[in-house]
């Protein structure tokens, strides 16, 4: 459902998870050697959105080694791979491979023209049902300069991007919204914050709009890197 909300009619997107069959998805790295550094975090969070969700979970036993089996059929790679899981609700799994191109330095960031709505609980999975992320990826495909757009919540705080979370550096520390705000958790994320490179706290647009402001985002592919804001893409306005 898309209402309007507010004197600029922002769009608020808000999702069901009654309105759409959909399946699970984790997205890896693969090293040259075929091991995948993050394997336990992306399990364990496949393991409780199924169980969540109320998916056929087929045990975290079956899973590693399907995608073990999918790694071995890979043709020799000097170079990092993409590992692509899908999920169904009663537990089949597809896993599909390719190389994954370097990064481009210090790509570009801006927010996203729409909001998103903090209180559905479907933000925190990663599933194939994704129609309020679909117009920024269609965006992106055009747009080689930008790794992503990131999106706000109904009051104005900071969320995540279509495809990673985002960290702003506040006096010496990096810090990434809570959970609440309505994001999912990403591997690389759960990660920093285990580990205390990170922090979480409330970060709002002005945050982000902050001249000054040192950026990072980070993903399960592309771990945790340098952003550069630019302000050719605000909220209340249009994609180009």
């Amino acid at each position: 459902m898309i209402s309007l909300k507010g004197n600029h009619a922002a769009i608020v997107l808000k999702m069901t998870t009654n309105a759409h069959r959909f399946e699970l998805i984790e997205t890896m790295r693969a090293d040259s050697q075929g091991r995948i550094p993050m394997l336990l975090g992306h399990l364990l969070r496949l393991q409780t959105s199924a169980l969540s969700l109320g998916f056929n979970w087929p045990g975290r036993v079956t899973v590693e080694q399907a995608i073990q089996n999918a790694l071995l059929k890979m043709t020799t790679s000097t170079g990092s791979t993409r590992v692509r899981l899908i999920m169904t609700p009663n537990g089949e799994l597809q896993i599909t491979t390719a190389p994954l191109p370097a990064l481009q330095a210090r790509p570009l960031v801006a927010l996203a023209p729409l909001t998103l709505d903090s209180h559905e609980s479907l933000l925190q999975h990663k599933t194939t049902h994704r129609p309020w992320y679909e117009p920024t990826t269609q965006w992106l495909t055009a747009h080689h300069d930008f790794f992503d757009l990131i999106f706000v919540n109904e009051r104005g705080e900071l969320c995540e991007g279509s495809r990673s979370n985002i960290y702003i550096k506040q006096d010496n520390d990096w810090v990434t919204p809570p959970l609440a705000c309505g994001l999912l958790g990403g591997v690389m994320r759960e990660h920093l914050l285990s580990t205390h490179q990170v922090r979480e706290a409330v970060l709002t647009r002005t945050d982000f709009e902050q001249p000054a402001a040192s950026l990072r985002l980070s993903n399960g592919l592309r771990g945790w890197f340098n952003v550069q804001r630019t302000e050719s893409l605000f909220p209340r306005r249009t994609f180009p």
